[in-house]
């Protein structure tokens, strides 16, 4: 349909979207709309408007070096995601048929919905604050849902607030953390491994090289040849990451730890969070960041995955039943890393850190992780690329971790 439609973007948008919304029920369909459908393809307007959650945003079209793209005000690159909603004018968002319940659970910290009854202002809903079911009533302004009431009584709605208070901080770490991701990915921070190198034997080559350069206050370093820029055109610090570098730095970045920028004394500045002071000896690997962790009990809970639990991806019925199963085993702020043969038939260990998780089911759908550069990406993006690969662990960030995060309440 794209390439008969190539020059008809409204033809095109009238088959694929459903009433403006970029989905499908079959989840072959909903990855082929995402992974190969664009906004170009699907307009050819000057402006258009995309809500995504409760949130419009304008997006001009523009012309990249030969490609056409839509970007915000601050000349952001749009994607499509699932459940987008995109129009014309903003006016054709109005009564959007989805309602925001991952921004609510983010504002009052619940972790499972059950919807009872939805009409167009109001939802009734169970919801799960820790183990505390309750039954609330949630108002909506458009795709904007806000908290009104909970039906229960009094012990039922001190269990709640209890758990509020004791995940508050959790929550504004999380945002914290979501901030970080957002600035490496926009930074577009280079994977550690040289320029045409083949294979990943001399992953994590670069960062050293890159310090010496950084802290000697230079603006460029050469390796074998070809020559690595030590900051980007604004003057932001690029240090190459691998895949534990980014998990690490993100944690950091979100305390306040990170990089000076050029012009300013070469360096990190320290915020409150900084590995280097719990005595990780090295901070570059899988396999060791995972022994660091389980000898660090105050810091980190581990958890292996053994035996029947390492489904490969292969087996892609299994292994999502699997993580929708291990809904309250893996969460928003852990480490999960993947291990199992790559096409080289050598065996990889892999780091991805877990954004955000299904505010109905509980599933772990947003992941972020370092391969190439910084991406928010699915486990399909993922772990298509090794389909022999399963789950090997998953360590969760101590409250001692969560509370040097936390920016503190406002």
């Amino acid at each position: 349909m794209r390439k008969r439609h190539r020059g008809d973007p409204r033809a095109l948008r009238a088959l694929v979207l459903r009433e403006g919304y970029a989905y499908a029920s079959d989840p072959q369909d909903a990855l082929a709309l995402v992974t190969q459908i664009t906004l170009a393809d699907l307009f050819d307007e000057p402006r258009i408007h995309l809500l995504r959650g409760h949130e419009i945003r304008a997006l001009d079209r523009v012309e990249v070096r030969r490609e056409v793209r839509y970007q915000d005000a601050a000349g952001k690159p749009a994607d499509l995601l699932f459940g987008d909603r995109v129009a014309v004018t903003e006016a054709e968002l109005e009564r959007p048929l989805h309602r925001d319940l991952a921004a609510l659970a983010d504002e009052i910290g619940f972790e499972r919905a059950r919807l009872r009854h939805t009409t167009e202002s109001a939802i009734v809903a169970d919801l799960r604050f820790g183990e505390t079911w309750a039954a609330a009533l949630l108002r909506a302004d458009g795709a904007r849902l806000s908290f009104d009431c909970l039906a229960e009584d009094p012990p039922a709605r001190e269990a709640v607030r209890a758990f509020q208070d004791k995940t508050a901080q959790k929550r504004r770490a999380m945002q914290a953390i979501r901030g970080a991701v957002s600035r490496a990915v926009d930074e577009a921070l280079p994977f550690d491994r040289p320029d045409a190198e083949p294979d990943h034997f001399r992953d994590g080559t670069l960062r050293p090289q890159w310090m010496t350069a950084y802290l000697q206050g230079r603006d460029s370093f050469s390796f074998e040849e070809k020559r690595y820029a030590v900051f980007d055109s604004s003057g932001r610090p690029r240090p190459p990451e691998v895949c534990v570098d980014f998990v690490l730095d993100t944690y950091e970045r979100a305390a306040g730890t990170w990089y000076r920028a050029r012009g300013d004394k070469p360096g990190r500045a320290v915020g409150r969070l900084d590995f280097d002071e719990s005595g990780i000896k090295n901070r570059r690997g899988v396999i060791s960041f995972g022994e660091f962790a389980e000898a660090k009990p105050e810091l980190f809970e581990v958890r292996r995955f053994r035996g029947e639990e390492r489904i490969p991806f292969g087996e892609r019925s299994r292994f999502f039943a699997e993580l929708h199963d291990f809904a309250d085993e893996v969460r928003p702020g852990d480490v999960i890393s993947i291990q199992g043969e790559k096409r080289d038939k050598h065996i990889h260990q892999h780091a991805i850190f877990v954004e955000r998780a299904d505010p109905v089911t509980g599933f772990p759908f947003g992941l972020a992780d370092q391969m190439k550069r910084p991406r928010r990406r699915t486990w399909e993006g993922i772990m298509a690329e090794a389909p022999k690969r399963s789950l090997f662990y998953r360590a969760r960030p101590r409250d001692e971790v969560i509370a040097k995060i936390d920016p503190g309440a406002p």
